[in-house]
């Protein structure tokens, strides 16, 4: 009972966040919508935000998979919406009658409403989330520009002809600048203040914009009443009998039909973009929890929360990435945090609207430029510096025909009209699916000969692998794995399975992964196990990694199959392969002298000598042998187990594992011969066992034994020339 009363108090927590971002953020978006009409339809666009809000997200909360994912009107759908208002204000015969055009956004709503539920129950949602990201980072960043723009075009006019651009309002636009500069600044002074005030970090950024703005807003009007920095709502008041229901008459309804044409493409344009934000919200609710998303569920509760959130006299709304993770963060985890959002909306908007009619547009103003500033996606920047970075044509060809794709969609966008940067990212993307799908989803083959791990093995250890290579192999993936390609992948695998024992699949090139293609490779996994085989998977991205995780799952019964990156795999295969072939190694538990590749060629009594020099140690699984930036010392030859080797990272945060080293090898030999400090940092993978030989021990060694310690370090050269030729076949590969 205490779990169950502490999740409610969570979720509602969660709910009350999620309202206070929910409210600005909801009301700007809906101003985008109505701008066109003129500030006397600011009440109006109010309403239609709150009513988005209460209706379309409380009703998507109810219908939708229960989580703790939250809906409201956002800019992009609501940019859209407004190229219909444009339109219809260029139309003679419907431009006076605001009020016919007021409905007809409604009905557009409710279109773009029923299309999602289509797109919802025929599973065509599955198809819009392989919208190519450059396509969707063409229209997101041509829809912010557009966003931006909008916000800031209304303060700049040009004079006459070769006059200055001037700023009209300046009080209301410094405002503006500040409130938007107060959202995109806050998160990084919140990290840099999370010691002294951890709860800093958790506050949403448009909570701070949006109070913070409000009370800047009646400091000035208190201390400088004459400047112009704009007014406030006003009366916001929510229709009792929607617009809707306010058409009583044949001709009224016959002027509404007369702009179906203006109305039916937009209303698809709006579904497919709700759409698209919704799922990549989903996903990122997924990459944050383990949350199960169901795509013909969820998508179809967005749809029906559109169409009751038109008949009652809202926008379009759509699962909102800001309202989500916050009511993550606060613990928020059901269906119940939406739902609570939507009940304190409503009792402010009924029970409080003077509170609401005192809230400044030009906060508003200011949270949509930092909105729009935060849509722009720095993947775009990543492309130009991949593009700097490129040293021939062939690895500078991908990134230029991705900066052109986004371009070419940025461009329609910015220069024609939402519309049109729709219409010619659709087009491309089906160009882009049709390319992409002709490829062969195996990018390349390698056989155990072809590839190995980092691990440092002693020679005879070596020799095993490379007899049974082809016994080993990994297949590199790219591109989408879906029905298609799916079967050729499975037919790839059952041909090398017929020769090797062990396939690892590199699915770092994989973007995603259909319904289709998920089946197929579960399948795969689970026969591969049937047939005596093993089948790893590797370098998951994150875009995937729900879905792989979950087939994996149904699959697999046992040890996990995936590995963390490919070295990892490689490196399991070959210790599979030598304990397969454990017949052709030392059976000791702990390794004599003499089967330690470092002391090769040297005789007994020669050996006998050298281990007075010597000291047994014993570490644990996770011990530290050594540490980066410590004295060298002292060197190991390692007798039981594997360590491995990581440096510390550029940042400070964390090591790297650069390799790894299994029992018959040496390590810390280069310190010891040099007198310098480490330079790297070696922990015990499992419990070890070594041979210490200390500074003082090696002098004395080379004082009283000339000709062993010569031998010792011919050896060491040539160790050492073993390991530099496999670095060079690793960089190769």
């Amino acid at each position: 009972m205490h779990f169950n009363l502490t999740a409610l108090r969570d979720d509602l927590a969660a709910g009350a966040i999620t309202t206070i971002i929910a409210l600005p953020s909801g009301i700007a978006a809906s101003l985008l919508t109505f701008a066109p009409l003129g500030p006397e339809y600011v009440g109006v666009a109010a309403a239609a935000g709150l009513v988005g809000c209460i209706v379309g997200g409380g009703l998507a909360a109810m219908i939708a998979t229960s989580s703790f994912v939250g809906s409201a009107p956002r800019a992009s759908e609501a940019l859209i919406l407004a190229t219909l208002v444009v339109a219809l204000l260029n139309r003679p015969d419907i431009a006076s009658d605001k009020k016919l055009i007021v409905t007809s956004v409604y009905i557009c709503v409710l279109m773009g409403g029923l299309w999602q539920c289509l797109f919802g129950l025929f599973g065509i949602a599955r198809i819009i989330k392989f919208t190519p990201h450059p396509v969707l980072v063409g229209f997101l960043n041509g829809v912010a520009v557009l966003i931006v723009l909008s916000q800031l075009k209304p303060y700049f006019r040009f004079g006459g002809s070769g006059h200055p651009l001037l700023v009209d309002r300046p009080g209301m636009f410094l405002l503006t600048i500040a409130a938007a500069a107060t959202m995109l600044l806050f998160p990084g002074i919140a990290r840099k203040s999370t010691a002294l005030m951890p709860w800093l970090s958790k506050t949403p950024p448009v909570v701070v914009g949006f109070f913070g703005g409000i009370g800047a807003y009646y400091v000035l009007r208190s201390l400088a009443p004459g400047l112009d920095i704009g007014s406030t709502f006003g009366k916001i008041a929510i229709p009792l009998i929607p617009p809707l229901f306010r058409l009583d008459s044949l001709q009224a309804w016959w002027r509404l039909a007369a702009t179906q044409w203006d109305i039916l493409p937009v209303s698809a344009v709006v579904a497919v973009v709700a759409t698209i934000d919704s799922l990549l919200t989903f996903r990122t609710a997924q990459n944050a929890s383990e949350l199960r998303v169901s795509p013909v569920r969820d998508v179809l509760a967005q749809g029906l929360g559109n169409c009751a959130a038109a008949v009652a006299g809202g926008v379009t709304i759509a699962a909102s990435p800001s309202q989500t993770m916050a009511s993550f963060r606060a613990g928020g985890r059901t269906r119940l945090a939406p739902l609570w959002s939507a009940v304190l909306l409503a009792t402010l908007a009924f029970g409080f609207p003077s509170l609401l009619a005192g809230i400044p547009t030009v906060v508003l103003s200011g949270i949509l430029l930092a909105l729009g500033v935060n849509l722009f996606d720095r993947w775009f920047f990543e492309i130009i510096a991949d593009i700097r970075k490129a040293t021939s044509a062939t690895s500078g060809q991908r990134p230029v025909y991705d900066l052109a794709v986004v371009f070419i969609v940025m461009g329609f966008t910015i220069f024609y009209s939402v519309l049109a940067g729709v219409i010619a990212g659709c087009l491309l993307a089906g160009i882009i699916f049709v390319v992409n799908m002709s490829r062969p989803v195996v990018r390349r083959t390698l056989t155990g000969a072809e590839i190995q791990s980092k691990r440092i093995r002693p020679a005879r250890d070596v020799a095993i692998l490379h007899e049974t290579a082809a016994q080993r192999a990994v297949l590199q993936l790219e591109g989408v794995l879906f029905f298609g390609n799916a079967d050729d992948l499975s037919a790839k695998i059952k041909q090398i399975f017929n020769n090797a024992e062990m396939v690892a699949l590199d699915l770092r090139g994989i973007t995603d992964i259909d319904i289709s293609g998920a089946t197929i490779l579960e399948n795969i996994l689970a026969k591969s196990r049937s047939w005596k085989k093993e089948l790893l998977l590797c370098e998951v991205p994150d875009t995937v990694g729900m879905a792989v995780r979950t087939l994996v799952r149904k699959a697999v019964k046992g040890e996990e199959p995936i590995k963390p990156d490919l070295d990892a795999a490689l490196e399991w295969m070959e210790e599979r392969c030598l304990h397969l072939h454990a017949d052709k190694r030392s059976r000791a538990d702990v390794l004599e002298l003499r089967d330690i590749d470092f002391l090769a060629g040297i005789n007994e009594p020669d050996l006998d000598r050298l281990a007075s020099f010597l000291t047994r140690r014993d570490f644990a699984q996770g011990d530290i042998i050594c540490s980066e930036g410590e004295e060298g010392d002292r060197m190991w030859l390692l007798a039981k187990g594997s360590v491995s080797v990581r440096i510390l990272l550029s940042n400070g945060r964390g090591y790297r594992r650069v390799t790894s080293l299994a029992r018959g090898t040496t390590l810390g030999e280069m310190a010891l011969v040099e007198s310098a400090r480490r330079s790297a940092t070696v922990v015990a993978d499992e419990p070890v066992t070594c041979y210490e030989l200390q500074r003082n021990g090696f002098d004395k060694l080379l004082a009283e034994h000339p000709q062993l310690a010569t031998r010792l370090l011919s050896n060491l050269s040539r160790e050492l020339a073993r390991r530099l030729r496999k670095t060079s076949d690793d960089l190769r590969n």
